[in-house]
């Protein structure tokens, strides 16, 4: 008895899962927050519109307040507004042809030309007035605003070569009398520069210029100016993911680390009070949940295009009743008819071919960068779920009547005895992707996206599958099953089945979970990257409802080759989740590892998270 009650722990443990929805490391590792993560790859699953950033763009910019100066003439004003119009329309029948306003202030009514550039043009054009509007007066009109202007940066330039020898050498040399600044290194003109320091300010350089360090380093020593500009490989001209890219999520509403060690060895024969507990942390809705996972390979970028040729998503639905748990560890009481009606089984297995495109659009009333972007995603895919399921258990004193319903749906993958998918059962449709990107500022960047909205698997047919099977056994019947062979055995349930029917049905539509996105990051420092992240499930009338998401996470050293990554997030398919992550940089190689555990924390937990990739970058 203690061997069968484990293994069915054991089986609830690997089946009965629940997983929240990420789609790359870095997104695990922030719990959600790293929507987009970083460009290339990343940004097909997430938003297109960041595909509109193009290799070697101006990227770092700074907001400046500034104004524009105009000049007006003020040529009459009266308490009577009529009286103005006849003045306009009379100077523009004689040849003044002007911007000409009519605006109140007071209790007077007041005409103005405007739009003069120059002082001077405006006063040629009030010395040529009628003698009647000799009394005109020049205004100044000032408008402020505020533009976005590329960030110049300062630095201090203290060798140029030809030689990447002589360059690697000269590091060697002045390595420790740098340690803490800055360092860079630029080809240009064919030849290697060495810029030592990052400053915003000309001044800074100056000084850093004539400290005794750079003095000791190069006399001959000179601050430059340049444009700042993303670091190189922020925006790759070609990216790939290879060989594969996975996120793995798992969570159960009931087990947890806890839970594992008080029952998975307890024998609940000789202690009957961790039944009765066992059966008390089964909530009264059942085991219930959700099993997610996202796989994929072959994600490209090419300049503003993405391509992915594989990406699986597999999500898998359950509901088994408490009363079925009842049944197993608290035994059959007689006249006491039990129900389990409320069992729920579904999958849905679904890969998506998606091309997406993004590009930059000048918009004259948003003072900074605007991006957009969309995809078309070809999805195809199996499903499988139970339409309806009727189970019963009654007892009497001398016999037990067990009798279970199911109608189940599918196309090509089913719970037991699948069929292979013909032609006419392939379940395909299409999604689509949109998104919107902006920056800002110099620190703040914000994006909304909607990624497989309108997504779903149609099938023109599918395959049905009746089985009804009722079991009635006498007292004497359940005596003699404890000596059947296993002959016997396979031929007394043959005996338990009243129908197994198998049928082609009319096509049907599943639809595949979409996401809506929205998330701002903050560029606190170079090395502290703050996010935030608001996302939302949508079309799960397959999966069933889930709550939105908030997350929160940051990103220490981001500009290193040892970047680190953590997060939190509530709401959602698991509540509360905690994340960490850290990525490696080699070259061209990026490597990204990441892991989470949602709903409590070490053994309180009742799930966990895991993701790699492994990218190419360009």
């Amino acid at each position: 008895m203690k061997t069968y009650r484990n293994s069915i722990l054991v089986f609830t443990l690997q089946c009965l899962l629940i997983a929240q929805h990420f789609n790359s490391p870095l997104d695990v590792a922030t719990s959600g927050a790293y929507l987009g993560g970083r460009l290339g790859t990343h940004i097909i699953h997430s938003n297109p519109a960041l595909l509109g950033i193009s290799p070697g763009e101006v990227m770092e910019t700074i907001l400046v307040d500034t104004f524009d100066l105009s000049y007006s003439v003020r040529l009459a004003s009266t308490g009577e507004e009529k009286e103005l119009v006849g003045m306009k329309d009379k100077l523009l029948r004689d040849g003044f042809e002007r911007e000409y306003n009519i605006i109140k202030e007071d209790t007077l009514f007041l005409l103005k030309a405007s739009g003069f550039h120059d002082s001077f043009s405006a006063y040629n054009f009030s010395t040529n007035l009628p003698s009647s509007l000799s009394k005109n007066k020049i205004l100044t009109d000032t408008t402020w605003k505020t533009i976005e202007k590329p960030k110049i940066q300062y630095s201090v330039q203290v060798l140029a070569t030809p030689s990447q020898d002589s360059l690697k050498l000269f590091k060697q040399r002045i390595k420790k009398k740098l340690k803490g600044i800055d360092t860079k290194v630029v080809f240009k003109d064919s030849l290697f520069k060495y810029y030592v320091g990052l400053m915003d300010l000309e001044e800074d350089a100056i000084t850093l210029k004539d400290s005794s360090i750079i003095q000791s380093i190069a006399e001959d020593a000179f601050v430059v100016k340049y444009i700042a500009q993303t670091l190189d490989g922020a925006i790759p001209k070609f990216s790939i993911t290879l060989p594969i890219r996975f996120v793995l999520n798992m969570k159960s509403n009931v087990i947890s680390a806890h839970f594992i060690n008080r029952y998975i060895n307890a024998d609940m024969v000789e202690n009957p009070g961790l039944k009765t507990n066992l059966l008390t942390d089964i909530p009264s809705s059942g085991i219930s949940g959700y099993f997610g996972m996202n796989s994929g390979s072959l994600d490209m970028t090419i300049g503003n295009y993405g391509i992915s040729l594989l990406n699986m998503d597999i999500h898998l639905q359950h509901n088994i009743p408490k009363p079925f748990t009842e049944v197993i560890f608290n035994g059959i009481r007689f006249e006491n008819p039990i129900e389990i009606s409320d069992f729920d089984l579904r999958a849905l297995i679904v890969n998506s071919t998606t091309f997406s495109f993004g590009r930059k659009v000048n918009i004259k009333d948003i003072p900074f960068p605007i991006y957009f972007g969309a995809g078309l995603r070809y999805l195809t895919g199996l499903f499988s779920y139970i339409e309806s399921f009727e189970g019963q258990i009654t007892t009497k004193k001398d016999s037990v009547n067990i009798l279970i319903d199911t109608k189940m749906i599918y196309n090509g993958i089913g719970f037991s005895n699948p069929y292979l998918v013909e032609p006419s059962q392939r379940a395909s449709g299409y999604g689509l992707d949109l998104g919107i990107y902006g920056k800002i500022n110099e620190k703040i960047s914000a994006q909304l996206s909607f990624i497989g909205i309108g997504g779903s698997l149609n099938s023109n047919q599918t395959k049905i599958r009746n089985s009804i099977n009722q079991i009635q056994l006498s007292n004497d019947d359940i005596t003699k099953l404890f000596d059947y062979n296993e002959t016997q055995m396979d031929s007394i349930e043959n005996t338990f089945s009243i129908l197994d029917e198998k049928k082609t049905g009319e096509g049907t539509s599943v639809a595949v979970p979409s996401r809506f996105n929205l998330a701002v990051s903050y560029i606190f420092s170079n090395d502290l990257h703050l996010k935030a992240a608001f996302q939302h499930l949508m079309q799960t009338d397959f999966i069933g409802s889930v709550n939105p998401r908030f997350s929160m996470g940051m990103e220490l050293f981001p500009e290193k080759s040892f970047p680190i990554l953590c997060g939190v997030s509530f709401g959602g398919i698991n509540g509360f989740t905690l994340g960490a992550g850290f990525g490696i940089e080699v070259g061209k190689v990026r490597i990204n590892l990441a892991g989470s555990q949602s709903g409590g924390l070490v053994n309180s937990a009742t799930g966990f998270s895991l993701s790699s990739e492994m990218r190419l970058v360009f």
